[in-house]
């Protein structure tokens, strides 16, 4: 049976802009205004440029529509020279933007301001890999589960996107991410997201012909998921680079089913939509169950990750990854551990954690643990965590990892914290995520 052949290695990539907007405060509003639109803009191609790579929203584990400027790739040889020309313009940021504009605006006040503000690009690019040959890293059907969940994420989001009816014009537009990878395989419901693609590149459903949007629906529906026996591994190949690992990254995430939906729940504006409030509804009622207990099965969970995975890392001096581009905490489960902190001790204690979560919640439940187990089961609950060995693309990135990391732990922020008009990239690029 074809499978779709998961690599070891991925590229992640952290890429934006720092904030401008402090420079900009003596310009004229309308002008800010415009020279906001034609910023965001710029970034907002780059971002599309990323997902017609088949890039993966890093965001992904933690919220679909989490705007983090976090993107994985596979490492080919392609991504790996498209990673080397945007970092070069971000090398270059001012230059590439004044470039984009016509010989009139460079003329004018857009050009003038942008000299003014001058934004700073922000690219961090990470060689990353799933290691292995240790009791406490995830098995291969651990990760064959945790790749059939985020594939499947990114699918059942498309589907139910078509309930959005503002953004229904934008709502294919992760087609490209899933379609345009090296490792997808004609499996689950590829072949009829093709077709999909196929009628959404008519450009003509949105308007002109109304029955396409009812013929997109219907094959979408006949789509079947992903499940993990469709997944396979890459054995490990033998490391021909000198350089060490400099830390882990490791991420954790709560999966319902084969999906990624229950984790959203307190922080997604997923669940703000009519479709998706009521696909949980049909949900909780064909299941026959308690949305009260299952709520308190959600809180239950959080004190337990917090316990568990949370409190265990930052004890060793782990930090959140996404702090390298945001004040606010969107996610606490994505971190960063770094070489020296790094112990068997602690990858054991993750490990541990998601093979038994009876055993977690009888340690934080107590008498009521039966009970709330048999919802586990039915709710179809499951604890997951994934692992990258990290070190840079270079030792440039090397380098730029370390200083990050220091300038954190300095309390400074130093990724791309600009994050754009969100609207802009969300309605232009990045719906549905």
């Amino acid at each position: 049976m074809m499978k779709i052949q998961v690599p070891r290695r991925w590229y992640l990539a952290i890429v934006g802009l720092a904030d401008w907007r402090e420079k900009a405060k003596n310009i004229p509003f309308q002008e800010y205004q415009e020279l906001k639109e034609i910023i965001d803009s710029f970034l907002s191609k780059i971002y599309k440029s990323f997902r017609k790579r088949g890039a993966m929203v890093g965001s992904l584990f933690w919220s679909q529509e989490n705007l983090a400027p976090l993107f994985s790739l596979e490492a080919t040889r392609e991504n790996e020279k498209f990673l080397k020309e945007n970092r070069i313009i971000f090398q270059n940021v001012t230059e590439k933007i004044i470039g984009s504009l016509t010989n009139e605006e460079r003329q004018s006040y857009l050009g003038k301001s942008l000299e003014e503000v001058k934004p700073e690009g922000k690219i961090l690019i990470l060689d990353c890999s799933l290691p292995s040959n240790a009791p406490y890293y995830p098995t291969a059907d651990q990760l064959m589960k945790i790749f059939s969940e985020a594939f499947n994420s990114e699918f059942l989001t498309i589907k139910r996107s078509e309930h959005d009816l503002d953004g229904r014009k934008n709502w294919l537009s992760a087609l490209d991410s899933i379609l345009n990878r090296e490792l997808i395989r004609e499996v689950g419901p590829v072949k009829k997201l093709r077709e999909v693609k196929e009628i959404e590149g008519k450009r003509l459903y949105d308007k002109k012909s109304p029955g396409d949007f009812e013929r997109i629906s219907r094959v979408l529906s006949e789509a079947v998921p992903f499940r993990p026996s469709l997944f396979e591994i890459e054995q490990p190949k033998a490391s021909y680079d000198d350089r060490e690992a400099l830390g882990h990254i490791v991420i954790q995430y709560l999966a319902t089913k084969g999906d990624l939906p229950i984790k959203l729940r307190w922080r997604s504006v997923t669940h703000q939509r009519l479709g998706r409030k009521i696909e949980e509804l049909m949900w909780i009622s064909s299941e026959n169950i308690d949305w009260k207990e299952l709520d308190k099965l959600h809180v239950y969970s959080k004190e337990i990750v917090y316990d568990k995975v949370e409190k265990v890392i930052a004890d060793v001096g782990g930090i959140n990854v996404d702090a390298l581009w945001s004040d606010s905490d969107f996610s606490n489960n994505i971190f960063f551990l770094s070489k020296f902190a790094f112990s068997e001790d602690v990858m054991k204690q993750l490990h541990k954690f998601t093979i038994n979560p009876r055993e977690q919640l009888a340690e934080h439940i107590g008498p009521r643990t039966t009970a709330m187990y048999e919802l586990w089961q039915k709710a179809g609950l499951n604890f997951n965590i994934l692992i990258f060995e990290v070190k840079g693309l270079d030792p440039d990135e090397d380098r730029k990892l370390i200083e990050w990391i220091k300038d954190l732990k300095n309390k400074q922020s130093p990724g791309p914290n600009y994050s754009a008009n969100k609207e802009v990239i969300k309605e232009r690029h990045f719906r549905p995520f």
